[in-house]
């Protein structure tokens, strides 16, 4: 009997020393790698998520702004000295959170025979230094009249955010086009 319970006690050790060495052993850290390979893939696809949803929001006050202008300049047919000067102001006004030395604005006025564009401006534009040819020069204006069609495009130079050292940066533009009163 003595030699059967001695196996057994051999057994048990074995058993033990198996399960140590094989068993669940050095699974305690399984979730905190799983959590540190996961980690980065989370972080990335939320900041893309947060980078283009902050793009999406200034491209749609861009469009506003854009809007804003066109149907100020539109409004004004003939009227004001410099219309690109107005419509540097309507901008201005329209997008006071971004970055006025990455707003470019163009103003574009189509005729019956031929279309005459104005810029790339950026904001502000002085009175007398935007396009003072479309103005009223003292009476009513050569270029700008009822009729005409008046396209105002707002571009903004948008940084997105980092990845991982890899900040990229694009356009976002808007166009509008009105006719003038």
């Amino acid at each position: 009997m003595r030699i059967g319970h001695g196996l057994s006690r051999m057994d048990n050790k074995l058993a033990r020393r198996a399960r140590r060495i094989f068993g669940r052993r050095g699974e305690e850290g399984g979730a905190l790698l799983e959590f540190a390979v996961a980690l980065p893939l989370l972080l990335t696809v939320l900041t893309g998520t947060v980078s283009f949803s902050l793009a999406e929001y200034f491209l749609q006050e861009i469009g506003n702004a854009a809007s804003s202008a066109d149907q100020s300049l539109a409004a004004q047919a003939g009227t004001v000295t410099d219309p690109c000067a107005n419509a540097a102001e309507v901008i201005a006004a329209a997008l006071p959170n971004l970055n006025s030395s990455k707003i470019t604005f163009t103003v574009a006025i189509t005729t019956a025979s031929s279309t005459t564009t104005y810029g790339p401006f950026t904001p502000p534009v002085t009175q007398g230094n935007g396009c003072t040819q479309a103005g009223d020069g003292g009476g009513t204006s050569t270029q700008e009249t009822a009729g005409y069609h008046v396209t105002v495009t707002v571009n903004y130079a948008y940084s997105w955010l980092p990845v991982f050292n890899f900040s990229p940066s694009s356009s976002l533009s808007s166009t509008q086009t009105e006719i003038a009163d």
